[in-house]
């Protein structure tokens, strides 16, 4: 417990080392800023001491601006806490079907108090068949372009929104390592595809870290551009490709 008159706790996503270096100076007299991370899921404590209201008001009114794009809760809610608050605001759903990252999605949002009403199903399809087989990925997608790649995760996508029960559909396939695959695949390279009627966005990430950090990261990457999908922040119908460098 921080003994302080008050304070206000920020939640961003990898944002940029010269963001962090511009918020550690809005630093002031009585006005703290304290940064941690965890897989690039970044909380900012901006911490009143001894300042007025006002000018520590000031301080995380600049810490905001600071941030831009990259925030995406003003009261230290996690990713998976804002994901199933908005959902539920929206009154939407989605299912989930994950390769590599093994059910983490899915565990992280049944962690939330009253995600029931949001997330219908979470499959795990690890292997080449359980993605044809429960999602009809074809078999000529992942011959022609392997396991892990945009094709594959959009079909899966697809696969999984096309029972029509959920509002958005995510898929996740990725090489972890520390080995790559037989698609000679490089490790770090990750897909996630977020559909809906509306359409699909699909991430491209390069991440460059162990196993752990690479699958955890992912998942956060994809709760953040899927967050942004649900408040309108992000298009479908586009590929954005990140990389991102381990912090």
């Amino acid at each position: 417990m921080i003994n302080c008159k008050n304070l206000c706790t920020l939640k961003a996503f990898d944002p940029s080392d010269k963001q962090l270096e511009n918020i550690k100076k809005t630093q002031k007299d009585g006005v703290s800023v304290e940064i941690s991370s965890a897989y690039c899921d970044f909380t900012i404590l901006v911490i009143n001491y001894s300042a007025d209201e006002i000018a520590f008001n000031d301080a995380v009114l600049k810490v905001k601006e600071i941030l831009g794009g990259c925030l995406y809760s003003e009261d230290g809610e996690t990713l998976e806490q804002v994901l199933v608050k908005e959902l539920k605001e929206n009154g939407k759903t989605f299912s989930v079907a994950e390769s590599f990252t093994g059910g983490l999605i899915s565990a992280r949002t049944v962690n939330v108090s009253g995600a029931s009403s949001v997330f219908y199903e979470g499959l795990v399809t690890y292997g080449s068949t359980a993605k044809i087989r429960r999602l009809h990925v074809k078999v000529q997608t992942i011959e022609n372009y392997g396991i892990v790649s945009e094709q594959v995760v959009r079909e899966m996508a697809l696969g999984l929104l096309a029972n029509r029960i959920t509002d958005y559909a995510l898929s996740t396939t990725g090489c972890a390592g520390p080995e790559s695959d037989e698609y000679d695949t490089p490790v770090g390279l990750c897909y996630a595809a977020i559909a809906s009627s509306e359409g699909e966005l699909v991430l491209e990430m390069t991440i460059d870290g162990d196993r752990d950090y690479i699958r955890n990261t992912a998942v956060n990457f994809t709760l953040f551009n899927f967050i942004g999908v649900i408040r309108g922040d992000i298009a479908v119908g586009q590929t954005i490709k990140r990389k991102i460098q381990t912090r």
